[in-house]
């Protein structure tokens, strides 16, 4: 199976950057449900199944088929992502994993156990990727003490995209 340029088979793929770069994991969504199954882990509660539905649309009159073909897992805390990663089977499908880290960045778990236990899931997403690859979409975390957790995703990648948010437009008064 061939994949789009920016996922390559047997690679740990990372897009660093705000939360509405979600679209570019939308869209990738799409582009491999059209070819075969895909799975995704959404750690941040960012899939949108129905923007995915509306661009797969666009491409082919065999929506339900099409969107058959995508598996979905939801997670709401560090503790579930890593139980999910290790219940994922490898396969050839693909994984994406939309925002894996907004779980960990909840306060009520300590910095050490969320570098603990996404130690873990770098475990299951290096063995994920043997057979198929895998794309993860991070955001920054809102407490700069978290940054470190950034950190680790980027440098255990093979290839990592940033797309930092753009500044807001500033209104000038004219009088």
């Amino acid at each position: 199976m061939t994949y789009p340029p920016d996922i390559v088979a047997g690679t740990l793929n990372v897009l660093i950057g705000p939360r509405a770069e979600r679209e570019a994991m939308l869209e990738l969504t799409a582009v491999l449900a059209l070819r075969g199954p895909v799975r995704i882990l959404d750690g941040g509660n960012s899939f949108d199944a129905y923007r995915v539905a509306r661009q797969v649309r666009r491409q082919t009159p065999r929506l339900n088929e099409t969107l058959d073909q995508i598996q979905v897992a939801r997670a709401f805390t560090c503790y579930q992502v890593a139980s999910l990663f290790k219940q994922a089977p490898a396969g050839p499908a693909p994984q994406l994993v939309f925002d894996l880290l907004a779980t960990f960045y909840d306060e009520s778990v300590s910095l050490e156990e969320s570098h603990r236990l996404l130690q873990v899931v770098l475990g299951h997403l290096f063995r994920l990727r043997r057979e198929a690859p895998v794309a993860v979409s991070i955001s920054r975390p809102p407490q700069p003490e978290r940054a470190s957790l950034v950190d680790v995703i980027a440098a255990a990648a093979d290839q990592v995209l940033i797309r930092e948010s753009r500044p807001a437009p500033v209104a000038t008064r004219l009088l």
